[in-house]
């Protein structure tokens, strides 16, 4: 079977991590006096930066830079560089893969596991490597590197086949499962539990936790897990 699984948020921690970032961030801007930046942050009035699917293409020193100048107009680069270093001290500080997400990709190891993911090349595989997963993978795509960002289902055509299609939202990696045939698994997990309720997409599975694909996924008999 081919098997497609999304990657931040699914089987890691991506948003819990990028949280201790912000949250890093916001001191290091009050620090510097640039409380426009604090402010929007703080009282989540960024909708209209964020809405911006670029973004989904760009790594955090890109985004740091965006926002300064979304805020300010322009931007220094020894700022953007501080804060792009200050992000990623305490992004990797708490990045780490879901226990659950090693037990199931030991499980399913003799399947072709393919891996989508948006983000920027660079910064992805960075993350890949880090949490040294790459090992277990026939395929990897980015849209870094595809250029077509996963809110497109187009973006799955470069997948042609696949079997079942896992992610943690409806509007990219569901939509986009069912794009190309796939049966569909949704992990109700992190940013984007509020906005996959409002959809009228329908996933074929809805797990809460992700050992909970071995009861939907068979494993290969016979063969050392």
């Amino acid at each position: 079977m081919r098997i497609v699984f999304d990657f931040d948020d699914t089987l890691e921690n991506s948003w819990q991590a990028s949280r201790k970032g912000i949250k890093e961030l916001v001191k290091f801007f009050f620090k510097k006096r640039m409380f426009k930046i604090v402010i929007l942050i703080l009282f989540r009035k960024n909708e209209e930066f964020v809405k911006d699917e670029s973004l989904l293409l760009d790594n955090p020193y890109r985004i740091i830079k965006k926002f300064i100048e979304f805020c300010y107009g322009k931007s220094d680069p020894k700022t953007v560089q501080e804060a792009d270093d200050i992000f990623n001290k305490a992004f990797y500080s708490h990045f780490k893969l879901y226990p659950e997400a090693k037990i199931v990709l030991k499980k399913l190891k003799d399947h072709e596991l393919i891996l989508i993911t948006d983000g920027d090349s660079e910064y992805q595989r960075k993350k890949i490597k880090f949490l040294d997963i790459e090992k277990y993978f026939k395929e990897i795509y980015i849209s870094g590197e595809t250029k077509i960002s996963k809110i497109n289902p187009e973006a799955f055509k470069i997948i042609k086949r696949a079997d079942y299609m896992i992610g943690d939202r409806i509007k990219t990696d569901i939509e986009g499962g069912k794009f190309i045939g796939a049966k569909t698994i949704l992990f109700e997990n992190g940013l984007f539990i509020k906005e996959n309720r409002k959809s009228d997409i329908k996933p074929d599975y809805v797990i809460k936790d992700l050992e909970e694909i071995l009861r939907i996924i068979p494993t290969f008999q016979g063969h050392e897990q």
